[in-house]
């Protein structure tokens, strides 16, 4: 008999054209791109979905690698699927889509929050079965979680419903350089592909969650890229990143690209592009 949630998530994947499949489960909405042998599974940030790495693309090797754009609970191809939108519920549906698309190894790309949600993927991955070739944290929340006052989260919560607010997150995410269509066109994908409930969520486990003394009594030897942008905000800068991870992790580089802020595959998508296939090429 198919159940309820069954039938949920079967309307969700027409609607928003993700796979469903049996047993109350389902799959992360994605895109596949190119067809090459090395695989990698790319995920996106707090205020953002899959299509922040569409400028990216055009300078992918499609002959060395697949890339698979992933959207998480509550955005884009996966809008409608519901969640408890912490890091462990997002490794678990990292490990589920792996399984789907049968690659036994991969590497990973993960963006801000879900750089963190990325982390957790590393440490779970480091402690089980050993599938992760290499990751690429990108402008990403520590395992320790986001070093916020609580001024920064009033303004990060009102972000959450309030445009002009959310647009100068934008602003403040890129150094104040960039022009005004920059905060219109990310505050208005924002809202077509988001929903406020995974917005809340999310907002709680990259803000609160803390796993890093786990995370650096596992000694993770799996090779990471952090890639950061000098315009980006304090906590996603080198010295937050020189005290926490770079302390935690025995096989890590660091790339801080000059002319970006937090968002490297949209501010300069070539570069980013070269970095991270690099990175994968010099894991194999």
């Amino acid at each position: 008999m198919l159940t309820r949630n069954f039938l949920a998530s079967l309307a969700a994947a027409i609607m928003w054209g993700q796979p469903a499949l049996a047993d109350d489960t389902v799959l992360l909405g994605h895109r596949i791109h190119g067809h090459g042998p090395e695989h990698v599974i790319m995920l996106h940030d707090w205020m953002g979905d899959a299509s922040n790495y569409d400028d990216v693309l055009p300078w992918l090797d499609e002959d060395r690698f697949t890339y698979v754009l992933a959207d998480v609970r509550g955005y884009g191809l996966s809008r409608n699927l519901e969640g408890a939108f912490t890091s462990d519920e997002v490794s678990g549906d990292i490990a589920r889509l792996a399984d789907h698309l049968g690659w036994s190894q991969f590497h990973l790309v993960g963006h801000s929050m879900n750089g963190m949600a990325g982390f957790k993927f590393l440490l779970n991955d480091a402690l089980g079965a050993g599938r992760l070739k290499s990751y690429v944290a990108v402008t990403p929340v520590t395992p320790d979680g986001y070093p916020a006052t609580e001024e920064d989260r009033a303004f990060l919560a009102a972000a959450i419903s309030d445009d002009d607010t959310a647009r100068m997150a934008f602003g403040a995410l890129t150094g104040a350089k960039l022009n005004s269509a920059w905060g219109d066109g990310k505050t208005a994908r924002n809202r077509q592909t988001s929903r406020p409930d995974a917005l809340k969520g999310y907002y709680t486990m990259w803000l609160d969650e803390d796993f890093s003394e786990a995370f650096r009594k596992a000694h993770i030897a799996t090779p990471v890229l952090v890639i950061g942008g000098r315009n980006d905000l304090p906590g996603f800068q080198e010295a937050h990143y020189s005290a926490t991870i770079a302390n935690w992790l025995q096989n890590v580089r660091f790339h801080y690209v000059t002319d970006a802020g937090h968002y490297p595959m949209q501010e300069t998508p070539v570069l980013f592009a070269s970095l991270i296939e690099g990175h994968f090429a010099a894991a194999r």
